[in-house]
């Protein structure tokens, strides 16, 4: 029968029965035998905390480690990270923007198809994404906080990933469009995954799916190009899901198209039909690229729904 890799699935394929860390604060076995995780007495990790699941080797799910770490030199060379950017600030709202010239740059063959990742943060999504891809397609992630995005191309270089990977600093609700129209090849999948909620009503103009936003996405992605959106706060994935649904150049994805991207993805393994792959409410039930960011594993981990939504563009109107 076929089955959904999840992000529990995932990490039990990788790591079996090895003891994990999630965040840096407890320690958490995946028990083949059972479906939730057992949670032993905190211990504490080394000063590399990537937020993420370790083995015991110092590996994590998506192939970055502390020696990794250290060899890129910290975060942007160290220091803190701020978690939290106000994307209004003056120098964030003038859009960047880049010439078809600057994609020679940063990949080998730019005229590839594109995978996009908006508020890519560490980078280890695009990270997993492009190892298992076999450099049949460029990875380019866009992030506000510089430090992540430095941190992301080091570690992209040291992984031998740096000819079909780049993370670029932009604040991309403003300059999606002004950073992407000017690709050789075709934008192909645009992926916004755990954007920050920002829950206080005053604040939900700093979200990253704005109507512009999905505006600008439509006019730089490809006919029949993906968008896939997560979140672990329904709210925040209703409220994407609904300004993608009312602007005019996309549709959801059938299940059919769900579960094709999946199998290539291996997100699912077996017969087809076999697992549902849409709930109730419309959402997607599974991951189909089959790589869970960090903040799936942790939702996996602690037993948390999380709210999923695949659109595809719709072919330009003669």
């Amino acid at each position: 029968k076929m089955r959904a890799m999840g992000a529990r699935a995932v990490v039990q394929r990788l790591l079996g029965d090895r003891t994990m860390a999630v965040h840096s604060s407890r320690r958490v076995k995946v028990c083949s035998r059972t479906r939730s995780p057992i949670r032993s007495s905190a211990t504490p990790l080394s000063s590399y905390h990537n937020h993420s699941i370790q083995d015991s080797d110092g590996l994590d799910l998506w192939g970055t480690s502390k020696g990794l770490y250290e060899r890129a030199g910290g975060v942007g060379g160290g220091g803190r990270v701020r978690q939290h950017i106000n994307p209004f600030k003056k120098e964030l709202q003038i859009p960047s923007e880049l010439q078809a010239s600057d994609w020679a740059t940063f990949f080998e063959n730019p005229d590839l198809p594109l995978e996009v990742d908006v508020g890519c943060g560490s980078g280890r999504f695009l990270l997993a994404r492009a190892k298992r891809n076999g450099k049949k397609s460029n990875f380019f992630g866009m992030d506000i906080r510089s430090k992540l995005v430095e941190r992301s191309n080091k570690w992209a270089e040291l992984l031998g990933l740096g000819s079909n990977l780049h993370y670029y600093t932009t604040n991309a609700t403003v300059s999606f469009e002004t950073v992407l129209l000017s690709y050789p090849g075709r934008v192909d999948f645009v992926s916004v995954q755990y954007p920050d909620p920002h829950f206080k009503k005053r604040h939900q103009k700093r979200r990253i799916v704005q109507d512009e936003f999905t505006a600008q996405v439509a006019r730089v992605l490809g006919d029949s190009g993906k968008v896939f959106l997560q979140s672990d706060v329904r709210e925040v994935l209703v409220d994407m899901r609904t300004r993608f649904e009312r602007s005019a150049g996309f549709e959801h994805c059938e299940e059919e198209e769900i579960e094709r991207m999946a199998l290539e993805s291996g997100a699912l393994v077996g017969e087809k039909g076999a697992v549902r792959l849409m709930d109730d409410e419309g959402f997607v039930a599974i991951n189909p690229t089959a790589v869970p960011t960090e903040r799936e594993v942790h939702s996996s981990a602690d037993g948390e729904r999380v709210y999923r939504s695949l659109f595809r563009k719709l072919a330009a109107q003669p």
